[in-house]
């Protein structure tokens, strides 16, 4: 009985001892942990002592496990608000950091990009960390077949995504919206193909036969023709009034001519009808005579 008892407080003691040092080797880490943090990134906002800031990723350690401590550790202050922030989301962005390294640094330092990788997901990530600069101004307007697409096509393309989003070829008219997809799906051929279209695709007609049936032009086999849209152009045009006019601005030196010309004949005609002095005053004689 006396062996069993004494095996048995043999046992606890171990476990005690094995916690206590478990404990202890925790508190050092975090404690190491604390002081890398205000070395890199400083006091913070709050002014926080090494103390504070280990008592801070203590519990950070408590509430989201042992993998948020690399996170904490490279991102400072920031992680610490990105983890609350994020809230029942904030496995997810220990998650993108398990998944990116340090790659996903600047991501969870930024709110905004942040804010778009919670509502998103992975993919959007992906797209911030592909396309920096142009994916934070794309998503927020087109979502995700604005993620897709940048998760297709290469730097280069990106960039004329953006043009192409700047000057109004995505939401030209109803249709417009449909091209993303369509990138999504043949990636930088389908940006290749729009791009060098670009003008004609903000134009209905053109668009249509293009979204009904993307591959034949993306592989070259039909080219993209416009003349049905130029032909109702055509046809909305007054041209019997451009004819008018054309035809009054090239007659209209004639035309003063034979104005000037006829007023002058006018002129003539009214002179040589108006009687002289000499004619009127032999008239005169004449009536005078006969009177007498």
């Amino acid at each position: 009985m006396k062996r069993c008892l004494i095996g048995l407080l043999l046992i606890f003691l171990t476990l005690i001892g094995l916690y206590t040092a478990d404990a202890g080797l925790a508190s050092r880490t975090i404690r190491e942990a604390a002081e890398d943090i205000i070395k890199m990134f400083g006091k913070g906002a709050a002014g926080q002592t090494v103390e504070e800031v280990a008592e801070a990723t203590a519990k950070a350690v408590a509430k989201y496990g042992d993998n948020a401590l690399p996170l904490l550790r490279k991102t400072g202050h920031a992680g610490f608000t990105a983890l609350d922030d994020a809230g029942e989301k904030a496995a997810d962005l220990i998650q993108l950091y398990i998944r990116k390294g340090d790659d996903a640094i600047w991501l969870i330092s930024d709110p905004k990009k942040v804010d778009l990788f919670l509502k998103h997901g992975d993919s959007a990530a992906d797209a911030i960390l592909k396309h920096p600069g142009i994916a934070e101004d794309l998503i927020p307007k087109f979502g995700d077949d604005a993620i897709g697409a940048l998760n297709r096509i290469s730097r280069e393309n990106a960039q004329r995504l953006t043009m192409l989003a700047k000057d109004g070829v995505l939401n030209a008219n109803k249709q417009s919206p449909a091209l993303l997809p369509i990138i999504r799906k043949h990636g930088d051929e389908a940006m290749d193909f729009i791009w060098k279209n670009k003008g004609a695709l903000t134009v209905a007609t053109a668009l249509g036969m293009f979204i009904a049936e993307p591959e034949v032009y993306i592989s070259g086999t039909k080219d993209l023709v416009v003349e049905p849209v130029v032909s109702e152009m055509v046809k909305s045009i007054g041209w019997t009034k451009i004819l008018v006019v054309v035809l009054v601005i090239a007659f209209l030196p004639c035309i003063v001519r034979s104005i000037k010309q006829a007023r002058s004949i006018w002129k003539n005609q009214e002179e040589k009808a108006r009687p002289t002095k000499s004619q009127a005053s032999n008239k005169a004689t004449s009536s005078a005579e006969k009177k007498v």
